[in-house]
């Protein structure tokens, strides 16, 4: 990319017009960060997620202009996606005044209305724009609205020949848009019906899952709502957003250590102020703590309210490498504390001044991309410290290392890409020996890294895109823990953090090891624009159980704000 180009956008890279968030599910990270590490584009912050669908597009101006630089340099691969790209972000796209190709691929959209009999059936309001089910724009005022639907099957064949069936459908409706130039708003909504052979265990909480259950009377199925939604309002280099969003902070791929989406979605305030070469991010968020003894039933024992604040600073060094800086913060049961929650707070200090009760971690993250087509990323996550014990055992030092490797087009001829990713946490990270209110979990799930302290986890995958359409996935994952056997606690339960009694030295994986490891693969292909067919097949070989194969199938139309997982075993508990 030109100098000249490439300084215009880390110089007047500001927030601009009003926008909202992309959700962690959506198609265009994955074709970002391939673009990125195939040198195509700089300065993109993906340490720190979601983007708004502005930042989208000012990558994607990035992308268009390196594209008219070198076409031949393009595969067909990549032109496809960017023609796409340039309708799915149309109207970010024309307020930037971005010079984009003309389009390529027909919209399957456009033809289908278009044939008849659809054509008598459609009415013209409907695919307007070809993308969006409804879209109405008056004076200032645009709205744009979709259907979501979803329907999956999941089937879990045990060494005992047992048949576990798991069935989930989803509807609900998603709109988003801005009045004037500043104000963006965002609604997503699903009803979700789960329904499982043999029953569910009765639980208002299933750990690790996701989602706090709301009715489960009988076992025989689940029923919950999800709903994101959020105002933002958006001035130049600043972005403020209130309401219910999922946040990714940190390196990893298949989950992050600081935040993810294994939890359950969260009230939130968030501030964003991005110039230059730089993106900070202030975010508040409003979590609830639930006791294990509530699992059973939410109306046993009354939450208690959590609050969680963090700071996080990513920066562009030039040449290919991002640094990020994070430090965050959670306490419960007491009084809102404004000095946790400005920009400016360095949390360790300020919990120093509230008394010492409160749970702080630090975090950082860089990635290079080593040269084209080659990237390598880390991140330190700093639970406790202390320096004078460092090269010790000391439960004290809890510490979560993550580093990975991550290639484009490592085969020539067909679209693909190969990932390696290794996590470390030691025992005791995310407990707090405080208060039990204080671990670093919402409702009963943790927030950072689903694999849990005293576990490692290696994850290897490769992806191949034979057309823009279809992918084609193969993965490997082996997973270690380990838990607390019955007469010691060696720091392998969240809930239970180090005591009196306990051994202060600890070794990484002590106590009852459990091994798991997962051999699959998934197909998707996408039949129209965000809906997806999906198969997916997992053999899982358990130490102490056995070996079980997973199949599971699902179809969705803009089904997903998180970037979901189906998991093929649950971790940190048997």
């Amino acid at each position: 990319m030109p100098k000249r180009i490439l300084a215009i956008y880390l110089f007047c890279g500001y927030l601009g017009a009003q926008t909202v968030n992309v959700p962690l599910s959506h198609w265009i990270y994955d074709i970002l960060e391939r673009w990125e590490t195939q040198g195509y584009i700089e300065n993109v912050y993906d340490h720190t997620k979601p983007y708004s669908r502005m930042e989208v597009a000012e990558y994607l101006s990035q992308m268009s202009q390196a594209y008219q630089n070198n076409p031949g340099k393009f595969s067909d691969f990549d032109r496809e996606y960017l023609n796409y790209c340039a309708s799915e972000f149309a109207e970010e796209l024309d307020r930037l005044d971005a010079d984009f190709p003309p389009k390529g691929e027909a919209n399957r959209f456009r033809k289908w209305k278009t044939t008849k009999p659809l054509s008598y059936i459609i009415p013209d309001f409907v695919y307007r724009n070809n993308r969006n089910f409804l879209n109405k724009s008056y004076r200032e005022f645009t709205i744009f609205v979709d259907p979501i639907l979803q329907l999956s099957n999941t089937e879990v064949l045990s060494t005992s020949d047992t048949v576990y069936q798991t069935n989930h459908l989803s509807n609900g409706v998603l709109f988003r848009g801005h009045l004037g130039d500043k104000l963006g708003f965002y609604f997503n909504f699903t009803d979700n019906h789960l329904s499982r052979e043999p029953d569910y265990p009765v639980q208002d909480v299933l750990e690790e899952s996701g989602w706090p259950w709301l009715t489960n009377r009988t076992g025989e199925s689940i029923d919950f709502d999800e709903n994101a939604a959020y105002l933002t309002y958006t001035h130049k280099y600043f972005s403020l957003l209130f309401g219910r969003d999922y946040n990714q902070w940190g390196s990893g791929h298949r989950a992050q250590m600081v935040l993810s989406t294994n939890s359950p979605i969260y009230d939130q305030f968030k501030l964003t102020v991005q110039y230059w070469r730089f993106k900070f991010t202030h975010l508040t968020a409003f979590l609830q703590y639930v006791p294990p003894e509530a699992r059973r039933s939410l109306k046993s024992v009354d939450p208690i309210d959590v609050y969680w604040a963090g700071n996080r600073l990513e920066m562009y060094l030039g040449k290919g490498i991002q640094l990020g800086l994070t430090e965050s913060i959670i306490y419960g049961n007491q009084s809102f504390r404004p000095g946790y929650h400005h920009p400016l707070a360095f949390f360790t200090s300020i919990e120093h001044f509230y008394g010492d009760r409160d749970n702080t971690q630090l975090s950082i993250d860089l990635a290079w991309r080593v040269w084209p087509g080659a990237k390598i990323y880390g991140e330190w996550f700093i639970d406790d410290i202390t320096t004078s014990k460092l090269g010790s055992e000391w439960f004290g030092n809890k510490f979560g290392w993550q580093g990975g490797l991550f290639l484009v087009d490592l085969l020539p001829f067909i679209a693909n890409d190969f990932l390696l990713e290794y996590t470390r946490i030691k025992p005791y990270v995310y407990t707090h020996s405080f208060k039990d209110f204080n671990k670093y979990k919402h409702y009963d799930t943790i927030l950072g890294h689903y694999i849990g302290p005293n576990s490692d986890d290696l994850f290897l995958r490769f992806r191949s895109y034979p057309q823009r359409r279809l992918r084609l996935q193969l993965n490997l994952e082996a997973y270690r823990h380990g838990s607390n056997p019955a007469d010691r606690n060696v720091g392998g339960d969240p809930d239970l953090p180090h005591r009196a009694q306990d051994s202060d030295n600890v070794t990484l994986l002590d106590g009852r090891r459990i091994e798991r490891t997962a051999f699959g693969g998934e197909i998707r292909y996408e039949i129209l624009r965000n809906t997806f067919l999906t198969f997916k097949l997992h053999q899982i070989d358990t130490n102490n159980v056995g070996q079980h194969t997973t199949f599971s199938f699902r179809i969705g139309y803009n089904w997903g704000h998180r970037d979901e997982v189906i998991r093929p075993f649950q971790t940190a508990r048997e």
